[in-house]
């Protein structure tokens, strides 16, 4: 081992830098320390490091600090410094207080218990079967499906009791862990998998049970245990010595597996989804190149090497169902891509009309990227990007450091399905909504607004032309999870960014007086289904704007105007005489700096305000006169809150 070996080298600079107290150079270190494979010394050595760290400066380096509470019922010290080193990895800084071993019922629901005191921002439910379900197994053994359905139905609603105990006391956001499934089922494996009901099947049902209290509760997840031991493999998953004597529920071999996956269930209660995947064409979406072998010579079949590439096709293919947007970023005369998906289409499982945006050409792939993301309006930051040049891929890494670019290996085709599937955790979401599986379709449709909106003779007849109808709805019933999730991913135009949660919404809405709106907008393009979210609290005769977003898919429409016209007819209507905006700057957020300012509003002290005080800028409009003015081209149909 010599002193430029990766992980000694890593190592040292993250010492430096926690000894200089930079916060930016260490989490660099950090990063850097988990990609050369560290050992399991070094868990300990950076976490200690990154803990210490006050919240400012982990939030310098881009990371959120958490106050996380750990209610258990097994041990989970030892594999607490790797925790911490995922969680940085992800962007978190998790601040982990343990809970009494075996206490986690009363944790969870005694309102002046240790967890209530700790007042953490998430939960951690961790237990193993034996202590969360105990009576479930012995129910299992005689093999009737009456007492082994009573037991899981017993077991499940006990176990959500516990979720709906927390819920009562506390707004933490909460990750349960799911049971494992038995790996000597206690009927044996014959009968368990043969029979109607059986020790497999009441652990499912009970673990269906825990993701249904999940989603009831509201910013909760259920996290798959089971699915991690089965990748590990269940013999190396428990090292039954250490669970017996230490109650050491992961074996140290599946440390890092397993709070990565941890992580990976935390990382959507705190973070928005990304949402396109940029993909090259050559040696990556067939195999080959086609300006030099011919469409007809490309990988792209039923046989090796070119199912791999059809794999890979299958598993975009599938990304569009939930939403995700592919674009195509490749060197390449578009002549011959169109050539290739043409004279191929039965082996290329992907039609170019499947992509969202396509760059074909010989410019620089950073330039490429940051042309699909003006074309599709979107944040670079919500790109995946994939490419079997390592060179491109660094020119990416380089240019763009906010885009994700995965590497796959042209010489092993077999790879590149299960490295991207690898890295598809960033399209990690709570909740799948209507409208996101409406989203590619919505952007077919942007396509033809922008032929339209061409040919037009003026901005106001094309406006008038599209027929839009904007839909206010309960933001309640919108639904709640699609709320939660425009106010959780929303980034550009969002006057305030809070990233309020499920359970803020359901609080804010039944204030007296307060307005929780969602709108969905259509057009004689189609539907774009719930885009927009207005949180208004009443303050003495004022409506108070908390939160006001909208998604850049309908900018450009004057649906915003019409949500003011919305907030403003109900503020009258409630008896309120001023509207109060609030501007928050933030790095994404400048296309509406002067979305106020625009539509009438003027400029106001905050002391003048039931604000008081703002790290922004305060805008106040006179209701005396009427509601800002609702654009002559939209339709509005409207349900009461």
């Amino acid at each position: 081992m010599t002193a430029t070996d990766p992980r000694l080298a890593a190592r040292e600079a993250l010492k430096l830098a926690a000894e200089r107290g930079d916060a930016v150079a260490l989490a660099a270190a950090l990063r850097a320390l988990l990609q050369a494979g560290p050992k399991p010394g070094d868990y300990a050595f950076a976490s200690a490091r990154l803990l210490a760290l006050d919240d400012q400066a982990a939030k310098g380096a881009g990371l959120r600090p958490l106050r996380v509470f750990c209610a258990r019922s097994v041990t989970v010290e030892p594999l607490l410094p790797q925790l911490v080193c995922a969680g940085a990895a992800a962007g978190l800084v998790l601040r982990v207080e343990v809970g009494g071993y075996g206490s986690f019922a009363d944790e969870l629901t005694n309102p002046a218990g240790a967890l209530a005191r700790a007042n953490p921002e998430l939960v951690l439910l961790i237990g193993d079967a034996e202590d969360l379900a105990g009576d479930l197994r012995p129910a299992c053994a005689g093999g009737s499906g009456e007492e082994i359905a009573a037991a899981a139905e017993a077991t499940g609603r006990a176990l959500a009791g516990l979720i709906a105990g927390l819920r009562r006391h506390s707004k933490a956001r909460l990750v349960v862990q799911g049971l494992l499934q038995p790996d000597r089922p206690a009927l044996g494996d014959v009968a368990d998998a043969n029979l109607a009901r059986g020790e497999g099947w009441a652990i499912a049902e009970v673990n269906a049970a825990l993701a249904r209290a999940c989603r009831e509760a509201g910013d909760a997840v259920l996290f798959d245990v089971d699915r991690v031991a089965s990748r590990c493999g269940r013999a190396r998953f428990r090292d039954e010595r250490m669970f017996r004597s230490n109650r050491v529920a992961v074996s140290a071999e599946c440390f890092e597996p397993y709070t990565r996956a941890l992580v990976r269930a935390i990382r959507p209660l705190y973070f928005p989804a990304r949402k396109v995947l940029v993909t090259d064409l050559d040696n990556t979406l067939w195999g080959g190149i086609v300006g030099e072998d011919g469409p007809d010579r490309i990988a792209t079949a039923a046989e090796f090497p070119g199912n791999c590439y059809q794999e890979y096709q299958r598993l975009l293919r599938e990304l569009t169902r939930r939403g995700i947007l592919l674009a195509i970023a490749s060197k390449n005369n578009p002549p011959d891509v169109e050539e290739a998906f043409a004279r191929r289409e039965r082996d290329i499982l992907l039609r170019l009309e499947d992509f969202a945006a396509v760059q074909i050409g010989w410019h620089p792939k950073s330039e490429m990227l940051r042309t699909i993301a003006k074309q599709l309006s979107l944040g670079l930051d919500s790109f995946l990007f994939v490419d079997d040049n390592p060179v491109e891929c660094a020119e990416v890494q380089l240019a763009l450091p906010e885009v994700l670019t995965v590497n796959i290996p042209a010489a092993e085709p077999w790879r590149i399905a299960g490295l991207v599937g690898a890295a598809l955790e960033v399209f990690d979401q709570l909740s799948i909504t209507d409208d996101d599986r409406g989203r590619v379709a919505e952007y077919r449709a942007q396509k033809q607004r922008a032929e339209l909106e061409a040919g037009a003779g003026s901005r106001e007849e094309f406006l008038g032309s599209l027929g839009i109808v904007c839909t206010a709805l309960s933001a309640l019933d919108a639904p709640l999870s699609r709320t939660a999730q425009l106010l959780g991913k929303t980034n550009q135009f969002n006057l305030t960014t809070r990233r309020h949660s499920a359970g803020d919404v359901e609080r804010m809405a039944r204030l007296p007086g307060s307005q929780a709106w969602a709108v969905r907008v259509r057009d004689r393009f189609g539907d774009a289904g719930v885009v927009g979210v207005v949180l208004c609290t009443a303050q003495a005769s004022d409506c108070v704007i908390d939160s006001f977003l909208l998604s850049c898919r309908v900018i450009g429409r004057e649906i915003e105007a019409a949500l003011l016209w919305l907030v403003g007819r109900h503020a009258i209507a409630a008896g309120q005489r001023r509207l109060i905006g609030e501007y928050l700057p933030t790095k994404k957020n400048p296309p509406c700096a002067e979305f106020y300012a625009s539509h009438g509003f003027t400029v106001v002290d905050a002391a003048r305000t039931p604000l008081g005080t703002s790290a922004g800028t305060v805008y106040e409009y006179d209701l005396q006169s009427g509601p800002p003015p609702l654009p002559p081209w939209i339709r509005f149909e409207e349900s009461t809150p």
